[in-house]
């Protein structure tokens, strides 16, 4: 059987992406620590609820979970004594990122039911305890592996995607430019990759939908296929509403003909979500969906809110386009699409998106993301930042007297994956959350950057 050459290096992207993830060594599971137990959970009692972790609970001192009473009234959990008799424990966070993960836990779980025994046997005496633990499917014990684990393999699919789509428009050569930029220039590695954070299911979302739009024009019945990975983004992370918004405006006002059918798609993939949320809390959205973890938009949070905006920018510890500098280029790539026409009108929705989710992180309360490297608050996106990127290498390669903006673009590329590679293989960097008490100000302090802390053995004055 002859095989399709985009495939074959799709799948050999895959590969290498997913090996250099899985051996870089930090891990940042904190919030995201139950979304393996809600997966084994479901694998193992058939429900989504974590009444069967007593012990580990009390542990981690009932952090990440919230109670469901018997009447499905949703309360905090105590500190110390956990939920009201008769309740239920379930993750605080939704449920869209495990439900992705799923199938890759449980086909995990079938390949170490025939191979790991074996494995155990002839390496088992070689590698530390995680790796055996994770070997013998003693998965909460080696929770820290299984969550890189999963979390690469998600973040390796959206790089093939994002191959995909880049192939659409340019040569095998600069498509993997493209991708590779993505897996290692990004906080796809620094971040999505390091634990089974929302951000990394949300970029496979997001990721599929940019692949299935970009072959909408050729293929217009794959238009409301759209649908299905945006509204999985939202059950993943609430900001994914805004892409779903838009998109869903896009066809509204562009593929009319197709909207019926792209709000079918969206019902569908909807509907499990709506569902086990009625039967889980009698409502239709979890508490997650419901905090006000946004600034009102009054005159006197302005302030903050410019803070934010700028911050998630340009801030030394928390900017975009200070720990992935080409990403810049994808900005010129929206003024390329708009001067030059290219992929229009789909280009100015896609450019509302990122302009949306821009405004609506720095409205956030905390728009320095807690403990976490860099520009964490971004993450989701990127994959619409590369979609731009595409005009900007074609316009790149058009002409040779732009060769000293090549040089410049492949200078920043340069510093992007030295800064991406040391959030993903060193600790020190992780040492700055929390070192000072104002995160904000600590945030914009250029004597203490994030990306610096460990490279010159400078401990915090």
């Amino acid at each position: 059987m002859r095989v399709n050459r985009n495939t074959a290096t799709a799948a050999g992207l895959f590969g290498f992406v997913l090996v250099i993830y899985v051996v870089s060594p930090v891990s940042q599971s904190a919030d995201s620590f139950w979304a393996l137990p809600v997966m084994l959970s479901i694998l193992n009692q058939g429900n989504t609820n974590l009444d069967e972790y007593p012990q580990l609970l009390r542990e981690r001192k009932y952090g990440g979970v919230e109670c469901v009473t018997s009447s499905y009234q949703v309360v905090p959990t105590n500190g110390v004594s956990g939920c009201p008799l008769g309740s239920h424990y379930y993750y605080w966070y939704p449920i869209g990122t495990s439900i992705v993960a799923l199938p890759l836990m449980a086909a995990t779980d079938a390949v170490l039911r025939i191979v790991g025994p074996a494995a155990d046997r002839a390496v088992g005496a070689h590698v530390g305890p995680v790796a055996r633990a994770f070997l013998r499917r003693d998965y909460l014990a080696a929770h820290l592996l299984v969550e890189v684990l999963l979390s690469s393999i998600l973040t390796a699919f959206t790089t093939v995607f994002l191959f995909l789509t880049a192939r659409i428009y340019l040569g095998t050569g600069a498509s993997l430019v493209l991708a590779l930029l993505f897996a290692f220039g990004t906080s796809a590695w620094s971040t999505a990759s390091r634990a089974l954070w929302q951000h990394g299911a949300d970029m496979l979302m997001l990721a599929i939908a940019l692949y299935l739009l970009s072959l909408a024009p050729r293929r217009p019945a794959i238009l409301p296929c759209v649908a299905a990975p945006l509204m999985l983004a939202y059950f993943i992370r609430p900001t994914s509403s805004i892409p779903l918004a838009v998109v869903g405006a896009y066809v509204f006002f562009h593929h009319r003909d197709q909207f019926v059918r792209w709000l079918s798609v969206a019902a569908i993939t909807a509907a499990p979500f709506l569902a086990y949320n009625l039967y889980t809390y009698h409502r239709p959205l979890q508490s997650y969906y419901l905090l006000g973890l946004f600034l009102p938009p009054t005159p006197a949070n302005l302030p903050r809110i410019l803070n934010g905006f700028a911050g998630n920018t340009v801030s030394p510890s928390r900017g975009l386009f200070v720990f992935s500098p080409f990403l810049l280029f994808s900005l010129a790539g929206i003024w390329l699409s708009f001067r030059r026409k290219w992929m229009m009108p789909l280009a100015c929705y896609v450019a509302a998106a990122l302009a949306l989710h821009w405004i609506a992180i720095s409205d956030f309360t905390s728009w320095t993301a807690g403990y976490c490297y860099g520009p964490r608050m971004f993450v989701d996106v990127l994959p619409l930042f590369f979609f731009f990127l595409i005009p900007a290498l074609l316009w790149l390669r058009l002409n040779e007297p732009r060769r000293l903006l090549s040089i410049a673009f492949y200078l920043c590329v340069l510093v992007s994956v030295l800064i991406h590679y040391h959030g993903a293989v060193h600790w020190a960097p992780y040492e700055w959350n929390g070192a000072q008490p104002d995160m904000i100000a600590h945030a914009w302090d250029w004597r203490d950057p994030q990306f610096l802390r460990g490279v010159f053995d400078k401990s915090p004055k």
